[in-house]
């Protein structure tokens, strides 16, 4: 399981990268974007007023803000992957974390047949490089969230053992809400009988 997702965080990593050079090679779609971000503002700008330097600036900022949360997401799975690895106090929370990123790796795979590659000044091997990383990435994560299900897996990062403190736990309240239960009826019946012994004094 760990190298499962070990594979598949290198090779997240990988198509972040290619990512960010599919992005910066299809140029002309990135300036179409970026100039129809800026005409849909709020306050509404004139077309005239875009100069190219803006738009390129513009251009580069959303692909280098798009590359640091990537690589915050990367560094974050990284580290809860650590801890797994190290059996840490974290261990079954970093174990859920991965369980939902798998998921949505294995989804992605359904999104690459799918997606139709936009811009024509990207070379045909690239998409398909970055195409096959993401099927790759998607199989590594789907095979590591098979095996973390696993009752071993669970007994590793102590999950196993909360799951039976809990039950031990929903046991004993049970039994105490049985017993004050009993200890109500017994008090009824323990009043009963004194008016009953009272009433026949009478």
């Amino acid at each position: 399981m760990l190298w499962l997702w070990l594979g598949a965080l290198c090779g997240e990593a990988v198509h972040q990268v290619l990512n960010v050079v599919l992005t910066l090679l299809n140029h002309d779609v990135l300036m179409s974007q970026a100039k129809e971000m800026a005409k849909s503002a709020p306050a509404g700008v004139d077309e005239a007023q875009l100069s190219d330097a803006f738009l390129r600036t513009a251009a580069y900022a959303s692909v280098a803000l798009s590359a640091a949360i990537s690589l915050a997401i990367i560094v974050l799975l990284a580290f809860l992957l650590r801890s797994l690895a190290r059996r840490g106090k974290r261990a079954g929370t970093s174990r859920r974390v991965w369980f939902a990123f798998s998921l949505y790796f294995g989804f992605r795979i359904l999104l690459t047949f799918m997606v139709t590659p936009a811009g024509a000044d990207v070379p045909d091997w690239l998409f398909f490089v970055d195409g096959m990383v993401q099927i790759l990435v998607g199989v590594a994560a789907v095979l590591g969230l098979i095996f973390s299900v696993r009752v071993d897996t669970l007994d590793y990062t102590g999950e196993l053992e909360q799951m039976r403190e809990l039950e031990k736990e929903l046991e004993q309240a049970q039994r105490e809400k049985k017993r004050a239960e009993e200890e109500r009826k017994r008090a009824k019946d323990d009043q009963r009988s004194k008016r009953s012994d009272r009433e026949d004094k009478r």
